[in-house]
């Protein structure tokens, strides 16, 4: 199940990764209004998209992303996201002379190829939504996945840049994880698929994101359990002065609009300086604007 609950009237945004999503608005303080939901009875076009690309991201991420039912499908009420190895589908080979595109790619670049590396060894899913909305509340119900290299998340994404490229228009992370299930810090810490994280990321550029600011974990490595045994409720509440990020109702952060704003919150002032790029905004900004790209993905780094 995911549910989402808005402060504010205007356009939604969101995607879930399985289960139920749930779009709602509040038109008071105390009353919230159901206005969008999706139960996955089937793959409703007019709600979501699928990325098709051959683009690592930022994070050098190794899969090609598709839009095949061997990777995405809805099944019983569920939506699954399924990686798999290119080799299965191409052989082994492939990998080291063949070369991967697809027709319907609809971001740059389109074609992985062997040369200086190997064609993307595995392809999976990264699935987008259709709506956008600003200030809300979103519930996810999702069961994550249990395998080394993969690693699923629920992103909201800007719907326009308004404060420039990334990290400068925010990004709005409700969870992260790994699927390993034996990944352990240097305390021996489980910080595999015991561990789900929630995020905001925020800066003039990529080497000023202070998403170390407002980065929050739980883990249940004392449960005995991982987040790929069960169902789980992953929430984030977005108002125009404060954000709060729950899982399974328990909250696990927040963060109030900083006095003068996250330019000074993250004393961009002194480093790197120069003007403070989200000055026509309020003291939400850049978390100020629509996020209409919700973001459903298991990567592989």
């Amino acid at each position: 199940m995911v549910s989402f609950f808005a402060a504010m009237a205007g356009p939604l945004a969101f995607v879930a990764t399985a289960g139920l999503l749930v779009l709602c608005l509040r038109n008071t303080v105390s009353a919230e209004k159901l206005v969008w939901q999706d139960e996955f009875d089937t793959f409703d076009l007019n709600k979501w998209n699928h990325l098709v690309t051959a683009w690592g991201g930022g994070n050098q991420e190794f899969q090609y992303y598709r839009n095949s039912r061997k990777n995405s499908y809805v099944k019983d009420g569920v939506l699954y996201i399924r990686p798999t190895w290119t080799s299965a589908e191409y052989g082994d080979d492939f990998l080291y002379s063949g070369s991967l595109s697809y027709s319907d790619c609809n971001m740059q670049p389109c074609t992985s190829s062997a040369g200086n590396d190997i064609v993307e060894p595995l392809q999976s899913a990264r699935i987008t939504s259709n709506f956008s909305f600003k200030y809300g509340r979103v519930e996810v119900r999702a069961k994550l996945p249990k395998g080394d290299w993969i690693w699923p998340a629920i992103w909201m994404l800007p719907k326009n840049s308004v404060y420039g490229g990334w990290p400068r228009s925010g990004e709005i992370d409700i969870m992260e994880s790994k699927g390993n299930a034996n990944y352990k810090d240097g305390n021996g810490v489980n910080v595999g698929n015991t561990l789900a994280a929630s995020t905001l990321h925020w800066g003039p550029d990529a080497d000023h994101n202070n998403y170390w600011r407002t980065h929050w974990e739980k883990n249940i490595q004392n449960t005995g359990k991982s987040f790929s045994d069960d169902y789980h409720l992953f929430g984030l509440k977005w108002t125009d002065n404060h954000i709060i990020f729950t899982i399974d109702n328990e909250q696990i952060g927040d963060v109030w609009a900083p006095q003068n704003g996250f330019w000074y919150y993250g004393g961009f002032q002194n480093n790197p300086g120069g003007t403070n790029i989200w000055q026509n905004g309020n003291w939400m900004a850049p978390f100020d604007q629509e996020h209409p790209e919700g973001v459903i993905t298991q990567a592989h780094n």
